[in-house]
């Protein structure tokens, strides 16, 4: 879905209303609207930062399993195997934290 800042310019281009863009078809001259235009712009901008929301709540949980991930690593270790794994985590939670950054940097970045 386009951005909601831009659907208005985009119907008054095509000489639409809002709510024929998001129906998908022509409203007939004789049907009743029951909403209005700043109805559905509005929304569409609460929808858009609902999912902004729920994407920087899932980067803040990867950093968070990061961390209980690396926590977990440290109390493993004493034989070979154990060694293997507590790397294996540390590398793992390493990883997600990373991923966890760079979403939660792109996030308020705005894309």
């Amino acid at each position: 879905m386009p951005d909601y800042a831009i659907i208005k310019n985009l119907c008054r281009e095509l000489k639409i209303a809002v709510a024929e863009l998001m129906n998908g078809e022509e409203t007939e001259e004789k049907s009743v609207r029951v909403y209005d235009d700043e109805q559905i712009m509005d929304l569409l901008k609460r929808t858009q930062e609902l999912e902004k929301q729920k994407n920087l709540l899932y980067s803040i949980l990867l950093i968070v399993m990061g961390i209980a991930l690396q926590a977990l690593s440290q109390t493993l270790g004493g034989s070979v195997v154990k060694d293997f794994l507590s790397g294996l985590l540390l590398g793992i939670s390493v990883g997600e934290m990373l991923v966890g950054v760079y979403f939660v940097g792109r996030n308020i970045a705005g894309r």
